[in-house]
């Protein structure tokens, strides 16, 4: 599983712990960041998945979405089964690749939360 999406799993993973850190770094010195203030490690971010296929953004979501709660962890259904069942029901949701893209770009802690949904599905990449 994840064959092809891995090295782009792994990088968006370090580009969202790089923002991750910037950001900290920056509250930590200006107090909380104010809207309009976009941080190069944002950017960042922000660029490189706005390279990706579309099939590739929708499966770092739902990653994600498997990582951050047990919203979508359903009983009598394996990890894999649960992935593939949210990967179904998120299909296209977003209705453009930057709105796929910001809906990402807006969780603070994405790396923590695709770390936890690679936990959940027993991949170490």
């Amino acid at each position: 599983m994840f064959a092809k999406e891995k090295d782009m799993i792994v990088e968006t993973i370090r580009l969202a712990e790089e923002r991750e850190a910037a950001r900290a770094a920056y509250e930590a010195e200006n107090g909380p960041k104010k809207w309009g203030v976009y941080l190069p490690e944002e950017k960042a971010l922000n660029d490189y998945l706005m390279t990706l296929e579309r099939d590739v953004v929708e499966t770092l979501e739902a990653l994600m979405l498997l990582g951050r709660d047990n919203e979508y962890r359903k009983d009598g259904k394996s990890p894999e089964e649960n992935y593939l069942a949210l990967k179904e029901l998120r299909y296209h949701h977003h209705p453009d690749q930057q709105a796929a893209v910001y809906y990402l770009t807006g969780k603070k802690p994405l790396a923590q939360y695709m770390e936890e949904g690679l936990a959940y599905l027993g991949i170490v990449l």
